[in-house]
């Protein structure tokens, strides 16, 4: 996927997540990095909601989303630093997260708790992973409280406190590969409009067209990007065809000759002439 459509298939769902919400203010922290032993810390997992919503992968981060009828999507991050970059490897920085990903605004890390408790001003609702953290909990009344103190200035303190991961997973269960007993149903106008939406996804195993021409939902099935297009069935495999996903779905096949060239070994023997 080229970085325009991946920042813009991004930017559609926090775009869907401010709708889903239609007023009020929702946090999404990334995963927190976990020490092993003094200075050595475990390999870095990003948090699956964060990452969905903005596909930026650094710790150290959490996203702001504003919802109403001027929405925003806020990144707060940590800034460049040259001497902990050699130790810790790349990062964006406010300005180019802002950038590459297609944020309205990206500011420091650190200066998330001062945001937040202006940007809770007047609003109905703040939306957080509720009892995921509780660090992330009591920062989270830090900021009501921060706004409940100026009530005789005439700021309002949001009355609502919701789990915003209840939105973003009805949203993932059509976005992604559900692995599950679950067939969510979308309407759609037009078929290059269904082909469209199916292709947006950032993952691809496999996927099904059905209909009663199969001469033209197979050419409908070729335009779908998956492993595999079944045309008026799903999920049959054959030990004689190669099965395997694009994108977020895998690399390589498996069957046919082509998986069992996954098993084999290339030796290149280069001579000097």
């Amino acid at each position: 996927m080229k970085i325009a459509e991946d920042t813009l298939l991004y930017r559609k769902r926090r775009e869907r997540l401010a709708r889903a919400m239609q007023a009020g203010i929702a946090v999404i922290p990334t995963a927190p990095e976990r020490v092993r032993n003094r200075d050595s810390h475990y390999p870095y997992r990003f948090d699956s909601h964060f990452y969905y919503l903005t596909g930026f992968a650094e710790p150290g981060a959490a996203l702001v989303i504003v919802a109403g009828e001027a929405p925003r999507s806020l990144l707060f991050c940590r800034t460049r630093s040259e001497e902990r970059e050699i130790w810790d490897g790349f990062r964006y920085g406010p300005e180019a997260a802002r950038e590459r990903f297609g944020f309205d605004a990206a500011h420091p890390i650190e200066a998330l708790d001062e945001a937040l408790a202006s940007l809770l001003e007047n609003q109905p609702a703040l939306y957080y992973p509720v009892g995921d953290d509780p660090e992330w909990d009591a920062r989270a009344m830090k900021w009501l409280n921060a706004v409940r103190a100026r009530v005789r200035a005439g700021v309002a303190a949001p009355d609502r406190v919701q789990d915003v991961r209840a939105l973003v997973d009805d949203m993932r269960v059509v976005k992604e590969e559900q692995f599950g007993p679950v067939i969510p149903i979308v309407k759609y106008k037009t078929v290059d409009e269904a082909i469209g939406r199916a292709n947006a996804l950032d993952v691809g195993l496999g996927g099904s067209v059905w209909g009663n021409d199969p001469q033209e939902a197979a050419r409908f099935a070729s335009r779908l990007e998956c492993g595999t297009a079944w045309v008026n069935q799903h999920g049959t495999l054959h030990p004689m065809a190669p099965f395997g996903g694009v994108k977020c779905s895998g690399i390589g096949v498996e069957f046919n000759i082509d998986g069992l060239k996954e098993y084999t070994t290339v030796q290149v023997v280069n001579v000097a002439l």
